[in-house]
């Protein structure tokens, strides 16, 4: 599986490639008064309106810093194509590397119950590495109100 790798403070995370629509570089967000903690604010893409979530602060409780290699990672919200995307703000993104699907589903991850479950943990040649479950990061978010709920079609 092609996964992005980045960081959120000295963690590091993989995503699956493909659910990543695009890597984009940061931009100004607008952040409202009473925001939750984690949500970084929002941006206009493509003119929608695009809530961006800072991983470091909604995992870690810091800010993610601004640095040359900080990026916004824009996924689609849906597992459909749609317009509807939101952004996850993280630094040092700066990898593409393929795991093997036999780590992911081996004695070589691991997850530990009543933690926030994103997904599994590996152990690779540079320490561990946490693989983000979109789905599972984006019904996370929706119960934290950093992102819109699920529309419902009559």
């Amino acid at each position: 599986m092609l996964s992005l790798i980045f960081h959120v403070g000295s963690e590091r995370f993989a995503i699956p490639s493909e659910r990543v629509d695009k890597v984009l570089p940061t931009v100004e967000l607008h952040r409202t008064t009473q925001s939750p903690r984690g949500l970084a604010g929002a941006f206009s893409y493509r003119g929608t309106v695009t809530p961006a979530i800072d991983l470091a602060d909604w995992l870690m409780g810091t800010s993610t810093p601004l640095r040359l290699s900080s990026r916004m990672i824009l996924i689609p919200l849906d597992a459909e194509p749609s317009n509807q995307k939101f952004a996850l703000l993280a630094e040092r993104v700066d990898e593409l590397r393929t795991i093997d699907a036999d780590i992911l589903s081996g004695q070589s991850s691991a997850g530990w119950s009543g933690t926030l479950a994103l997904g599994p943990v590996i152990a690779d040649e540079h320490g561990l590495l946490q693989i983000l479950e979109i789905d599972k990061l984006i019904a996370e978010a929706r119960r934290m109100a950093l992102l819109p709920p699920v529309e419902h079609v009559p």
